[in-house]
């Protein structure tokens, strides 16, 4: 009787995932997007679950219009905030919430775009530097040659550390970001980069003889610096809770590097590397298929936690005011 009992229980699981669809394109589209995410995704652990859930909600759907946003939910249960579906100009995915907000830097976010740079006690340079929209990679030689130009209306042989800002930083194209600061990461080694989800290398970042690679791709800047950094300057890297992607990538890349902390908030937790599938004509899939590591190969599947935490206090129109900032300056007097 049990024996039975069991054969019975198999056979309604199967039919049940075997089930008929009143629109064979929906189950269609479930089985190339869920293909995809097994290739290349980061984020396997209860696949088959995920994608039988997905099968039970949308067998009664007309068309994959309707099917659509229900990848919100499988981009949930996948932890994946970092991808996304896109589907005829929509993105369907998950936001993880923020571990903390601030209304302060959140009005920041939207109104300061460009790259600020100063003096601070005539001896410490300052330099913020917010996100950017270069996914096309069309503004690489624009980008990292404001941030050197800001460098160099600041740097001088008076300056005995810096300060680098990217509490604005919410994302985008880390590669100008990290060719405009490649003299303060380092030279002749390698600083960060890439493995997939079988812990194996999938890019790196490094600097040789002055030259940076990304991922294979040498990265130059048409703006040179006017006057060499002091070898070894010591540097405090902000953060805050929106500090997101590649402005988490541009403070892993200074992690590990001498006379070098992060201060503020733990960061925003987009330390994937993220690429993109076709699925047909009108869809593709964004997933996250590497995680970031940094010179040691520490992975980060997490967000950055900093060496010393300061939760809000901030006051970018003051600096002398901004918690973040005082406390930036005590650590560059102590290591000075």
């Amino acid at each position: 009787m049990k024996k039975y009992f069991l054969l019975y229980c198999i056979l309604v699981f199967q039919i049940s995932y075997s089930q008929t669809f009143k629109n064979d394109s929906v189950k269609q589209f479930i089985d190339k997007s869920f293909a995809l995410i097994k290739s290349h995704s980061i984020n396997v652990e209860d696949l088959d679950r995920i994608k039988n859930d997905l099968y039970s909600k949308s067998a009664n759907l007309s068309s994959v219009d309707e099917l659509a946003p229900l990848y919100e939910g499988v981009f949930k249960e996948l932890n994946d905030h970092h991808g996304g579906l896109k589907y005829k100009g929509k993105t369907y995915g998950w936001k993880k919430p923020l571990v903390s907000n601030s209304s302060y830097l959140k009005e920041k976010i939207k109104t300061e775009k460009t790259v600020k740079s100063k003096v601070i006690d005539k001896k410490y340079g300052y330099i913020r530097i917010p996100g950017n929209n270069d996914f096309s990679f069309k503004k690489v030689d624009s980008i990292s040659d404001d941030i050197i130009s800001h460098i160099n209306a600041v740097n001088s042989n008076k300056i005995k550390g810096w300060i680098i800002d990217l509490r604005l930083n919410t994302g985008g194209n880390m590669y100008p970001i990290l060719l405009g600061l490649k003299n303060f990461i380092g030279n002749n080694l390698v600083f960060g980069g890439f493995n997939d989800a079988k812990n194996q290398s999938s890019g790196k970042w490094e600097i040789y003889q002055d030259k940076m690679l990304i991922d294979g791709i040498e990265l130059n800047s048409k703006t040179t610096l006017k006057n060499s950094l002091k070898e070894a300057v010591p540097v405090i890297i902000l953060t805050s809770c929106y500090t997101a992607s590649a402005g988490e990538m541009t403070a892993i890349s200074f992690i590990g590097r001498n006379r070098t902390f992060i201060v503020g908030e733990p960061t925003a937790n987009y330390t994937t590397a993220v690429q993109g599938f076709k699925i047909n004509n009108i869809a593709g899939i964004n997933l996250s298929t590497d995680y970031v590591i940094d010179r040691n190969q520490k992975i980060y599947k997490n967000n950055i936690i900093p060496d010393f935490e300061i939760i809000g206090g901030d006051d970018m129109e003051n600096l002398k005011n901004d918690h973040k900032i005082i406390k930036a300056l005590q650590l560059l007097k102590e290591i000075n």
